[in-house]
């Protein structure tokens, strides 16, 4: 497909048996199509989102492949087996003589004439074709040039009468257990792909929306931005968009990991594929399809599972350079035996050459690194980790070194009210009432917290007759006829207004202090403090078990930091605060110049810089659209465990496709000279390289079994 002008990318990912193609908008996707069925090979279009997640996970497509590969099965081993059979039975049907058994071998040809032509045998032998015409190497052709082999030596063996040649059984069991390998993988296959099934599951096809006056039923595909959309109890939310009207209990735990249903009511913010779980709302659509979350999510799944890490770059090279090297051995091995064991052992070498083409097939090597990039990606997705691709997936598992920014990643990101400390003459509603009127309407994160603060307590906040803001000193307003200041103890200084200043609050708390006066009088002080998230700490001691050192790296003052990397456990020696975002970027940059593999933690604006130049940058889907953008991966949650999910599902991933690869290399270096000295037949071959390509992708769906084990191991040694 890349030779189609327009085309900038394409790739294929073999076991979700589907290709991702970039291209300019003016290409007709009809052209790719033809292209992909002129090669041989059936396509058809798919768009992303709920249709992707329908056509990775569809039992009925599962089935019908699953139903295929057994019809091939059931065929090859129907025809296989007679012809295994009639073999084994010549001398005794029709004696030694290899003229008299000439019936039986035209029966033999026959059958397997007719098992080529089969179901079973025609797409392996027709990939072999396709190889050669397209000049690519793999595994179908090797396998397709074993069997050829096989049996031009035994029409050869047929005609001068000699048995020695004859290897119609080799080719016959060769195309059995390829079926039956290609049967077995697809099972792991849909094991691998159950983590997306159970993002398809949560995927309505239809909800009911507002048309005119009337409520009506109308497929998810249809829906736009701006309809009304009715959630009942028990439903699955079919779009991201903004609760209008109703209340009720939402489960998120399919995106965000909390257990616990949280309450979703007028102006909350709801995401596709969330459960209502009690209640019923009515939402405004804001992102629908393949911009909703749960179509992003399938989007991100499917886009790692078709990247490729360095290792697999790696295999696809050599897998590239070895099947003509394999061709190279095979033929050398044929002339071998007939130059050291001379006439009598030409069909020995032909056995032999056989055997060498069918053991060696790469399909192992090329099956390493995407069946267990499949499987992790999957099952980290189901977490609420999207990883961007293959690569950030291999990279994350090799990091040793984490840098978090503060705000909204170790804290919640949203000031809440703390303390309120008013004077004699006022009472802390009194207060509070008058310092959120002022702050009605200014945009400073910590007057929207006390503001915040007053509604939590349904005390009424009225409108100011008058508003004057002083940025970055704070606000005057003048309230039912009374003069109100709120902001900093400078601010209060210039207006004239006396107060005890032996409280300075912030430097041992890393709360920020709100001054409040009232008509020329000091009334009282309002703490307001970012929270610390309250899995932050047993997150960075998980980490730090890990290998993993943290720092923390943030444009607050050094007070707050020093408090919070205290409060987490963050060592002080790796606190950099007061850091603007060139040099929270050149911070990470000289990480990395010691040697160090670093991710980036953040979510504001100010991060993207650092995120795009970490090894790694992971960012809270919840931040800044520019940072989720630098980040290679996002977090749909707001717990810092995520983060070492991330970490232990990567190095998980890491390890087997380690042992997947040398799995792959060891078979081969092992297996070649062994059949090229005839110690393995070429029907053993075949059950030899099955093994090997069942065994990497049975090691690779152990990987949510490993996981389990360690969450296990944590829970019983009582580590978080």
């Amino acid at each position: 497909m890349r030779d189609v002008q327009g085309v900038e990318e394409a790739s294929v990912n073999l076991l979700a048996e589907s290709a991702t193609v970039k291209m300019r908008d003016d290409v007709d996707a009809s052209l790719l199509v033809e292209r992909v069925r002129a090669a041989g090979y059936d396509a058809e279009r798919v768009a992303a989102g709920r249709d992707l997640l329908d056509r990775l996970t569809s039992d009925r497509n599962q089935r019908e492949t699953l139903r295929r590969h057994r019809q091939a099965l059931v065929q090859a081993i129907g025809l296989a087996l007679p012809i295994v059979f009639l073999d084994y039975a010549m001398p005794f049907l029709w004696g030694a003589d290899a003229a008299a058994q000439v019936p039986g071998r035209l029966m033999q040809i026959v059958l397997l004439t007719m098992l080529s032509l089969s179901p079973a045998g025609a797409p392996i032998l027709a990939g072999g074709l396709r190889a050669i015409l397209n000049r690519a190497g793999n595994m179908e052709l090797l396998i397709s040039v074993g069997v050829v082999a096989a049996i031009v030596s035994g029409i050869y063996g047929t005609i001068v009468h000699d048995s020695a040649f004859v290897h119609f059984h080799a080719a016959a069991m060769i195309l059995a257990i390829v079926c039956v390998g290609r049967y077995l993988e697809a099972r792991a296959r849909g094991r691998a792909t159950a983590a997306i099934a159970t993002l398809a599951k949560h995927a309505p096809k239809d909800a009911l929306v507002k048309r005119g006056e009337a409520w009506e039923k109308s497929p998810v595909d249809r829906l736009e931005k701006g309809d009304l959309v009715r959630v009942p109890i028990h439903s699955a939310i079919p779009v991201d968009g903004d609760v209008v009207a109703g209340r009720a209990d939402v489960d998120e735990r399919l995106l965000t990991g909390e257990p616990m249903p949280v309450v979703k009511q007028s102006g909350a913010r709801v995401s596709a594929g969330t459960i209502v779980v009690d209640g019923q709302i009515d939402i405004r659509a804001t992102d629908v399809g393949q911009l909703a979350a749960l179509g992003r999510v399938a989007s991100l799944v499917e886009q790692a599972q078709h990247g490729r890490t360095q290792m697999q770059r790696m295999a696809d090279a050599l897998a590239a350079w070895l099947t003509p090297v394999i061709l190279l051995v095979s033929l050398a091995t044929f002339f071998g035996w007939m130059m050291f064991g001379g006439q009598g052992h030409v069909a020995h070498g032909a056995r032999a050459a056989i055997a060498v083409l069918v053991i060696a097939c790469p399909c192992a090597l090329g099956l390493a690194t995407p069946t267990a990039t499949m499987v992790a990606t999957s099952l980290a997705a189901l977490r609420g980790i999207l990883v961007r691709d293959a690569a950030t997936l291999e990279t994350m598992g090799r990091i040793d070194t984490i840098v978090w920014d503060k705000t909204g990643t170790l804290t919640a990101g949203s000031p809440q009210v703390a303390e309120i400390c008013a004077e004699p003459d006022f009472d802390d509603n009194d207060l509070l009432r008058l310092a959120a009127a002022a702050e009605k309407y200014a945009t400073h994160p910590l007057g929207s917290a006390i503001v915040r603060e007053a509604k939590r307590r349904e005390i009424h906040v009225g409108d100011p007759d008058a508003f004057n803001s002083h940025p970055g000193l704070g606000v005057s307003a003048r309230i039912g006829g009374r003069d109100v200041i709120v902001g900093s103890s400078q601010f209060l200084d210039e207006h004239g207004v006396t107060f005890k200043k032996a409280n300075a609050a912030g430097a041992a708390s890393a709360r920020s202090r709100v001054w409040v006066a009232v008509d020329g009088r000091f009334a009282g002080t309002i703490d307001v403090a970012d929270s610390i998230r309250p899995s932050a700490a047993s997150a960075i001691g998980r980490l730090r078990r890990m290998g993993i050192e943290s720092h923390l790296l943030t444009g607050d003052a050094e007070t707050a930091a020093k408090f919070v990397a205290e409060a987490v456990g963050i060592d002080t020696g790796c606190i950099d605060a007061a850091v603007s975002p060139q040099g929270k970027h050149d911070r990470v940059v000289a990480l990395k110049r010691t040697s160090h593999r670093v991710a980036m933690i953040g979510d504001g604006i100010n991060d993207a810089a650092a995120l795009a130049a970490a090894d790694v940058g992971v960012a809270f889907a919840t931040g800044a659209d520019v940072a989720v953008e630098s980040a290679g991966i996002s977090l749909i949650g707001s717990t810092p465990h995520l983060v070492a999910d991330a970490v232990d599902i990567s190095r998980l991933a890491v390890r087997v496709i380690r042992q997947n690869l040398f799995w792959a290399f060891f078979y081969n270096v092992l297996m070649i000279p062994l059949a090229a000295t005839g110690h393995v037949p070429p029907a053993w071959a075949a059950g030899a390289m099955m093994l090997s390509s069942l065994t990497v992708v049975l090691n690779a769906i152990r990987i949510p079994r490993l996981l389990r084990r360690r969450e296990a191991a944590r829970t019983q040694a009582g580590i978080e």
